[in-house]
């Protein structure tokens, strides 16, 4: 029983930042590879401050919040002025300047070996240390936040980045800020990852830059091509689905060393199949 409950919460941590990864790639059309990055920088903002008795939970998880949309907001004032293949090879920069420094900072992030020993979520002075109890957590920020997300795209503001993503220049002659608004979505996109960074840090008590390099990112951009973008359904179908993956793997006989590659290939087979046969994902609108 655990063990399910264990895959549920990964499953519905890796929701909440599919769900920020669909807003920006899939609803808006930033293609951004450096989503892995800004959850990082939630989780060890939450690793951080609990670990050292700074800030309780929840104040750790609204300065993990604050810190990843400015942080995205940063990134998207000068990196949003440069279009197409230029955007991808910025954020691809910032991805991996993000993983040296959680690789070369150890007084802080603790560099190679990682931050053990993170402190569960406390809660009203409960400590949250067992899934059950913790799942309860995850699926009530998890359902405020699919609520939130479906608000969102049928929001005027989510009808103005839909048409940002189908024509730019129309949206700009029809006198809308091109520009703000692709800023409000990376804040907004920014403090969803945030959301799951922080209770990826308090779930597993244990984070490393592993966890949050390019691999991450490509794997938070597969999940919305497998579950479909633009959707709600689509940032929680396919988080169910490749957080499943590994479970699958560690029960068949392969030798522990190439669980990891076999699992990588696989992720970059579905991408491929995805993107040749069905390009909407499987809860996605018809491109």
């Amino acid at each position: 029983m655990n063990f399910f409950l264990s895959y549920l919460a990964i499953a519905e941590i890796y929701a909440l930042a599919s769900m920020s990864t669909n807003l920006l790639v899939g609803v808006t059309g930033i293609f951004s590879v450096s989503q892995g990055a800004i959850f990082g920088i939630g989780a060890y903002t939450v690793g951080i401050l609990t670990l050292n008795d700074w800030a309780s939970f929840p104040v750790a998880m609204a300065a993990a919040l604050i810190l990843c949309a400015l942080t995205n907001l940063a990134v998207a004032l000068p990196a949003l002025r440069i279009a197409g293949d230029y955007f991808v090879v910025t954020s691809f920069g910032i991805q991996i300047a993000a993983t040296a420094v959680f690789m070369n900072l150890t007084d802080i992030t603790g560099g190679a070996s990682g931050l053990a020993g993170v402190p569960p979520p406390n809660v009203f002075g409960r400590d949250l240390d067992e899934p059950g109890a913790f799942i309860l957590l995850s699926s009530i920020v998890l359902a405020a936040a699919a609520l939130f997300f479906w608000l969102v795209l049928r929001s005027p503001f989510g009808r103005l980045i839909n048409a940002i993503r189908e024509d730019e220049l129309a949206v700009t002659a029809a006198g809308k800020s091109v520009l703000a608004a692709k800023v409000g979505v990376s804040a907004l996109s920014g403090m969803f990852v945030g959301l799951a960074g922080g209770l990826y840090a308090g779930f597993l008590s244990f984070i490393d830059p592993g966890s949050f390099d390019i691999d991450a990112s490509i794997l938070l951009l597969t999940m919305i091509v497998v579950g479909g973008a633009r959707t709600l359904a689509g940032s929680l179908i396919g988080p169910a689905l490749l957080t499943a993956l590994p479970q699958v793997l560690s029960v068949l006989p392969i030798p522990s060393d190439a669980a990891g590659p076999l699992r990588q290939i696989l992720y970059g087979l579905m991408l491929i199949a995805f993107m040749l046969f069905r390009p909407q994902g499987i809860a996605g609108r018809r491109l």
